[in-house]
């Protein structure tokens, strides 16, 4: 019953945001030919981040985990005239396949700057740009605490912190999943949560997407 709840919601859902222009096909159409659909950020959770970036009024944002670019189109579109975003992918070939959708891309405006390279490398040589608006973390989850912290040095006060995935498909509290995940992801992404939820160090509320999504505002 629940599953077919779930499938119901997602296609209810994507009915009401699937309408995504062609460049946002070529990244969705990379993933697929790449066997990653399935970790693509839906529609419907790529609009609310757009919104929540754009009602921010964010200018200069930091996207770790880039994919085939889809997410990254919808945060350069939420940014106004002048802005910048800055997304970091490791693998090569994502990068790759990100580069030829972004060149298709009017920058004339607002910029997108690749960043190929291990996450916790390269952010640090990013420190310079800084402080920065926001920031969506959707890497590696073994390390979403390490991104955390490099967020909390270089975000302005009042910035957006925007984290994807922070269910682990419900492993954080206990169901077994398709998707096997490590002790320590599981562990890190509970001191993640855990730390986003202290309202000692931000302002924050989980939108309950099908992978949770947890948006904060750094005080």
């Amino acid at each position: 019953m629940r599953e077919s709840v779930l499938s119901n919601k997602e296609e209810y859902l994507g009915a009401l945001f699937n309408k995504e222009n062609e460049n946002k096909k070529l990244s969705r159409q990379a993933a697929e030919e790449l066997g990653l659909a399935r970790i693509s950020i839906s529609p419907a959770e790529a609009q609310l981040a757009h919104v929540l970036v754009k009602m921010h009024g964010c200018r200069k944002f930091v996207e770790i985990g880039t994919l085939t670019g889809l997410s990254a189109q919808y945060f350069h579109e939420a940014l106004p005239e002048g802005g910048e975003l800055w997304t970091l992918e490791k693998d090569p070939e994502h990068a790759r396949r990100s580069a030829e959708v972004f060149s298709k891309i009017d920058q004339s405006k607002k910029k997108i700057h690749l960043v190929v390279g291990d996450a916790r490398e390269e952010l640090v040589k990013l420190e310079s740009q800084g402080p920065f608006d926001g920031v969506f973390i959707d890497g590696n989850k073994a390390a979403y605490l390490d991104y955390l912290l490099w967020a909390e040095k270089n975000l302005r006060k009042g910035g957006l912190v925007l984290a994807d995935n922070i269910f682990l498909s419900g492993a954080v509290w206990g169901e077994i999943t398709t998707q096997k995940f490590s002790e320590k992801q599981i562990r890190i992404m509970r001191e993640f949560n855990e730390r986003l939820a202290n309202p000692d160090l931000y302002e924050a509320a989980i939108a309950p997407t099908f992978e949770g999504l947890f948006v904060a505002i750094k005080k």
